[in-house]
């Protein structure tokens, strides 16, 4: 029965347990980033799971409008952090440091710690200490998994969920003939070349519409709709980098260089064009997918959308039950198993 005892002992049969089990979460949100969302949806996924429920607390600091994917249910938001009042916990980033030391080595509950980049495995990283603490670890892509088992440092199992993303949340795109833009430049993480690159597009003779700052993300996912291309520019290493796939998922032709974590869904030439991560690399991408055939064009993106279809949601939901359900199950047994999938 694990170290659940006997109050938690799952219903005859059903696989659920009898008495719903408490998942904690905690967010600090300044501002809204990718990060912040996926841990919405794995919020979510507890919501969805039967005999489970989630609990949230927020820093006093944090930001509330509707950029915070939690801001209808405000009201349920816990008023204090406390690890002792749910049966598990659930850190991702820097929610580790809502737990002393003493607890760090040995969590009040059991935890799952959601993994999002390969910064992780970088011991300049703040990050990489945290990986000696026990707890069962989630990995967005395999190369985030791969990352954290070179280090040889993982306490408790590691394993992988390939992100997903929310097909309901995407606007309906336009036919190709329809788009208003040529280029879309998304530079928030490189605003300076964006900037250049913007420029030369534009000086090309291609209508470009450039996104330098954070917008709402109803707006960005709007204007990914119009454009005919993306030119993404994540940073130099990422753990997934969800733009890629919502640009696939929206029959966007991507242009996407690699950033490590879209190594699993970008391939070149297949559902997307990958080119070296300089200037005129990228402008020689955006040059030469305009000198593509309509039909080679329309088969790229075709299979660019297939690739979303794969990384659905519901996909990541119901891999995520699995996992917890058996975390449950096994408890302290699983977590003894330091190299488990």
């Amino acid at each position: 029965m694990g170290w659940w005892g006997a109050r938690h002992e799952r219903g005859q049969g059903t696989g659920v347990p009898n008495k719903q089990i408490s998942v904690l979460f905690y967010r600090d949100f300044q501002y809204f980033t990718g990060g912040h969302l996926k841990v919405w949806h794995y919020y979510e996924h507890v919501r969805h799971t039967p005999g489970y429920r989630p609990l949230i607390a927020f820093s006093p600091t944090s930001r509330w409008d509707d950029t915070n994917p939690w801001l209808p249910q405000r009201d349920r938001v816990l008023s204090r952090w406390d690890p002792w009042q749910a049966d598990l916990l659930f850190l991702a980033g820097m929610d580790w440091l809502m737990l002393g030391e003493e607890e760090r080595r040995s969590p009040p509950r059991p935890v799952i710690n959601l993994i999002q980049h390969v910064r992780h495995a970088n011991p300049d990283e703040t990050l990489f200490g945290f990986l000696s603490y026990p707890a069962l670890r989630i990995c967005v892509s395999a190369e985030v998994e791969q990352a954290l088992r070179e280090t040889g440092r993982i306490n408790g199992p590691l394993m992988t969920i390939p992100n997903g993303i929310a097909r309901d949340d995407l606007p309906h795109d336009l036919p190709w003939a329809a788009r208003e833009v040529d280029v879309l430049v998304l530079g928030i993480k490189q605003p300076a070349l964006a900037t250049k690159l913007s420029h030369a597009v534009k000086q090309a003779g291609w209508r470009v519409d450039a996104v330098l700052t954070p917008v709402p993300r109803r707006e960005f996912l709007r204007r990914l709709a119009r454009s005919r291309m993306a030119l993404l520019l994540p940073n130099p290493t990422e753990g997934f980098y969800l733009p890629a796939l919502e640009g696939m998922a929206l029959g966007t032709l991507v242009i996407c260089p690699d950033c490590v974590g879209n190594r699993a869904f970008c391939i070149p030439g297949h559902n997307c064009l990958q080119p070296p991560y300089r200037a005129e690399k990228l402008l020689d991408g955006i040059k030469e997918a305009f000198s593509w055939a309509p039909e080679f064009s329309e088969a790229v993106r075709a299979r660019g959308r297939d690739t979303a279809l794969r990384h659905s949601l519901d996909r990541e939901r119901q891999a995520f039950a699995v996992v917890i359900q058996q975390f449950v199950t096994t408890g302290s047994a699983m977590l003894e198993t330091v190299d488990s999938h």
